[in-house]
Formats: structure tokens, C-alpha cells, sequence
């Protein structure tokens, strides 16, 4: 393959990810009621202000990504600074991030409870890989495709054991470990030229369920939760290619339908809810269904739900298959640390890869970012607290 068609895939894996996950940011938790009802349909980044009026926290610098994308870059410095998967550097990286503690977990921007509790675990010395929590979230899949550029040309037994590695520091479940191995190996079949043809959904579901069974042959000292799902993704990712002759709505119905028979903790009333037998087959639906990265991204942040991350894991495959200059020059242009992903994207598929020494620090940036988005956040309530103070004076 062509070493520029290389970087065109690579950036437009990463900056792809980056791009759906600010996105849909400040739309997470929303239903796609809520989001027509505030914004009509959502086609450029957003502060949340209009969504979220009484939740500050909410409130999102636009052109930001969340905790989706800034594990995603930890995992690819990782791989750029030691060729390989490191649990107990990665863990590091978590916990520097984290501090100094604050109400959102230091620079550690919109991460959930999951991640909350494995950080804590890290900060008592727990050793990384006994950390993973009982979760079949999607957070070990929203950060994996870095990891399916660097090993696009080695065998895909050498990235499933390196996302295995990268996995378990923060879930144990099949399903959430399933699902990372189900979106790294998708992105590097598309990183590889593989076209959309439906036979993609069956090779891949087939992938993943060898996967899933050495998962639990060889995994029994982590403690794997989930077992009675074991082939739960496999079996959802197959389900999708039946999904594409179905009108839309019928298919985001049979989606969550699918999705409630592999044991969610919550009642699954979205395609997009944070379970990755849900969330993942409907990314992969959304990227069958349309003809665009454009049209994939709008699709599936619109939907609500965990929408940051939907946006970050189908932003991944999609600017992969599609590429870098697909993406629309808006969303590129709005994007904050945009040239720092876009190195790292680059560096991942090099024939030497290793971090470039124009590379901006990470953790000094994802800092230094958090600080401006908190600047903006105070701003916007100083400024509505006037605005509600004139309000009361005129009334008065």
C-alpha cells in the first residue's frame, strides 16, 4: 500500500475518532427528542449550553473531544514510545492525567464511573491488570483503534493479545473485551482496503468469535465476568447484515431488540446505549447504511445516548474507510489539537514509528485544554448570571 494512502486512513482513523467523539460530547445522556427539541438536527460542534441549561458540568468546550479520545492518544503514545502494549506505563499515564484531583477527575474530561473506580484502584497501588471492573461498557472499544494502526501489517493474533492487554486494565467483562478486539479488528480489515461489502460483517463476526472462545480459555486467571454471554458480539455483529434491508427505524428497533438478549445491567432502550452489544453493532449499522463519513457521524450522534463515544468508535471506522480527506473541513478546522492527534495518527503507520519531536506533550496539553474548556464553562454561567440578573431587574 501506498504510504501517502497509509496516512490518509491513519488520519482519518484518529482525527475521525476525535471528530465523532466532540461531536457528540456535549449531547451525551440526551435523547434524540431532547436534541431536535434544542438544536433541530446537529451538523457542527456545539456547547451543550442550549441542552444542558441548569448542568453546567455539562457544558463542553465545542471542537473538544472527551476521555474517549484522550485514552485513545495514551494507548497510541504507549505504542509509539515502547512498540508495545504496556499496562503498568498506560496506568501511569492514567493517574498523572487525573491529577491533581478534581471534580472531574483532574484533566480527565467526561469520563464515567467505570473508569472513576479504576483509577482510584491505581491510585492504592492495585497492579493494573487486576483493576478491570465488571462492566460490558463501551469504554475499552472507544479507545482501541490506535492499536489496529500500529499492528495493521502483523497477524491479527498479535493485535487481539494487544488489545486484550490495553483491555484489561479497565474491564474484565467478555462482552467489553469482546467488543474492543470486535472494533480493532474492523478498522484494521478497513485500514487494509477491505470494502463494505456485506460479507465484512461475517468475516469479522467470525473473527471476534474465535476470539471470544480464546478469551475464555486462556483469560481464567482474570477473573472474566460475563461467561454466560460468550459469544454475545459475534452473534449481534452477524445480525447486522439482516438489519440492512430494514427501514431505519425497524432496524434501530431490532438493534436494541438484539442487544436485550445478551444480558444488559439497564433496560437498553437505545441502539446507542453504553453496552457494547448494543453500541457496536449499531456503529457498524450506521456504516453500512450510509454513503459518507458525514452522513455516518451526523446519523449517529443524533441519536443520543452515549453519543460521544458512539460518535468516537463509528469516527474511527468510518474516517478509516473513507479516509482523511473525507472529512468534512468544518469539523477539521474546529477541532482543538488537531495537529497533535494527526502526528500521532502518522507515526502509528511510519515505517519507523515513533514519536516525532514536533509531537506536543500529552498530558501538558490535555491540561492545558481541560483548563481552557473549565475558563469557558465559568465564562458561560458568569454570563447567564447576568443575564438573569438583568431579567429579575426589568421585572422589578
Amino acid at each position: 500500500m501506498a504510504q501517502r494512502l497509509r496516512f490518509d486512513r491513519a488520519r482519518g482513523t484518529l482525527l475521525g475518532l476525535a471528530v465523532g467523539d466532540a461531536l457528540g460530547a456535549p449531547l451525551e445522556g440526551l435523547t434524540l427528542q431532547q436534541i431536535r427539541s434544542a438544536y433541530g438536527t446537529v451538523v457542527d460542534y456545539v456547547n451543550g449550553v442550549r441542552a444542558w441549561p441548569k448542568k453546567p458540568f455539562r457544558w463542553r468546550s465545542p471542537g473538544l473531544y472527551s476521555d474517549d479520545t484522550q485514552q485513545a492518544l495514551i494507548l497510541a503514545e504507549c505504542l509509539l514510545r515502547h512498540h508495545s502494549i504496556q499496562p503498568n506505563w498506560i496506568a501511569n499515564a492514567y493517574v498523572e492525567l487525573a491529577n491533581p484531583r478534581g471534580l472531574h477527575l483532574g484533566a480527565h474530561r467526561g469520563a464515567g464511573k467505570t473508569f472513576r473506580r479504576v483509577v482510584e484502584e491505581l491510585e492504592k497501588g492495585t497492579l493494573p491488570l487486576q483493576c478491570g471492573q465488571d462492566s460490558a461498557g463501551i469504554g475499552a472499544a472507544m479507545r482501541i483503534a490506535p492499536l489496529a494502526l500500529y499492528y495493521m501489517d502483523q497477524p491479527l493474533e498479535s493485535l487481539r493479545d494487544a488489545v486484550i492487554k490495553a483491555s484489561l486494565v479497565t474491564h474484565r467483562d467478555i462482552r467489553s473485551l469482546a467488543g474492543a478486539i470486535a472494533v480493532a479488528y474492523a478498522v484494521q480489515r478497513l485500514a487494509r482496503g477491505e470494502s463494505r461489502e456485506p460479507s465484512f460483517l461475517f468475516k469479522l463476526a467470525h473473527d471476534v468469535a474465535q476470539a471470544e472462545d480464546f478469551l475464555v480459555q486462556n483469560h481464567s486467571d482474570h477473573s472474566l465476568t460475563g461467561r454466560d454471554h460468550r459469544r454475545s458480539i459475534s452473534i449481534a455483529i452477524a445480525h447486522v447484515e439482516s438489519m440492512l434491508e430494514l427501514e431505519r427505524e425497524q432496524a434501530y428497533i431490532a438493534l436494541i431488540e438484539e442487544a436485550r438478549r445478551h444480558g444488559p445491567d439497564q433496560d437498553c432502550r437505545r441502539p446507542t446505549h453504553g453496552f457494547a452489544p448494543a453500541l457496536i453493532p449499531c456503529s457498524l449499522y450506521v456504516l453500512f447504511s450510509t454513503e459518507s463519513f458525514e452522513d455516518a457521524i451526523t446519523e449517529i450522534v443524533n441519536l443520543g445516548g452515549d453519543a460521544d463515544t458512539a460518535g468516537a468508535i463509528l469516527g474511527a471506522m468510518a474516517g478509516t474507510h473513507y479516509g482523511h480527506s473525507a472529512i468534512p473541513t468544518r469539523w477539521l478546522d474546529g477541532l482543538q489539537n488537531r495537529d497533535g492527534i494527526a502526528r500521532r495518527a502518522e507515526s502509528l503507520v511510519a515505517p519507523n514509528p515513533q514519536l516525532s519531536t514536533d509531537t506536543p506533550d500529552l498530558i501538558g496539553t490535555e491540561r492545558q485544554l481541560s483548563e481552557l474548556e473549565t475558563s469557558l464553562r465559568e465564562s458561560l454561567m458568569a454570563r447567564r448570571q447576568s443575564e438573569d440578573d438583568l431579567g429579575a431587574n426589568r421585572r422589578r
